[in-house]
């Protein structure tokens, strides 16, 4: 089961994508500020975390700063103090989405439908390349050699 992290400051808000998130088959944690946030990633990494801009310890972007922790998990800004300039630079940082307060739940449920869980991507990326190393096959691709070494 996928695993979301919501940090936001306002309780109530928190509460309520966390109904919402675990209503999609996610287990949830919650954090209120930047330290609680780090806690909660390093007992369970996240594969998405929603994470409020502006928190009583800093801004959320703060935790790009380590970037071991956020690199297994999506991160999606929400901030009910939106500008072109902290979009921007939250996709920089390498946000996946950036949403505005108050939550739109359809855009929060069409976001957790496409997220990559990295998990998942990295399992099914050591099977093809077990089974790569095995026969020689890569989908209906065959061979071992450099040339085709690129092309997979």
């Amino acid at each position: 089961m996928s695993h979301a992290l919501i940090v936001d400051d306002d309780t109530d808000s928190a509460q309520m994508m966390a109904a919402l998130i675990a209503a999609e088959h996610f287990t949830v944690a919650t954090a209120h500020n930047l330290r609680d946030a780090r806690r909660q990633m390093a007992l369970q990494r996240p594969d998405i975390v929603l994470l409020d801009l502006q928190l009583p310890d800093g801004s959320g972007m703060d935790l790009f700063d380590d970037p071991q922790l956020v690199a297994h998990s999506e991160v999606v800004l929400i901030t009910g103090h939106a500008s072109l300039e902290t979009s921007v630079q939250a996709l920089r940082l390498g946000a996946a989405d950036y949403l505005t307060k108050p939550v739109n739940m359809k855009q929060l449920r069409g976001i957790l439908s496409r997220v990559m869980r990295p998990s998942v991507l990295k399992d099914e990326l050591a099977s093809l390349n077990a089974e790569w190393h095995k026969t020689g096959h890569f989908g209906h691709l065959w061979g071992r050699s450099a040339p085709m070494q690129r092309i997979y």
